[in-house]
C-alpha cells in the first residue's frame, strides 16, 4: 500500500509504496502540484537496456 510523503528535493506531496495506490493518497492533490523529481524529462533520451544472454533457467540449460 501507498502513503504520502514530502520530497525531500521540492517539499512537494509525493508517494512511497507499490506505486498501485497513487490516486488513493493523492488525489486530492492537482497533478500539477506533485513533485516531479522522479520523473524523466521529454528532453532525456528513452533508456536503452544491455541485450541478455538468457534468464536464469537458460544459462542453466547451456
Amino acid at each position: 500500500m501507498c502513503r504520502r510523503v514530502t520530497c525531500n528535493k521540492c517539499n512537494k506531496p509525493t508517494y512511497a509504496g507499490c506505486g498501485m495506490h497513487i490516486e488513493q493518497v493523492l488525489g486530492d492533490v492537482r497533478k500539477d502540484q506533485r513533485c516531479r523529481c522522479g520523473q524523466a524529462s521529454a528532453k532525456s533520451p528513452p533508456s536503452t537496456k544491455a541485450p541478455t544472454s538468457g534468464g536464469f533457467w537458460s544459462n542453466l540449460l547451456k
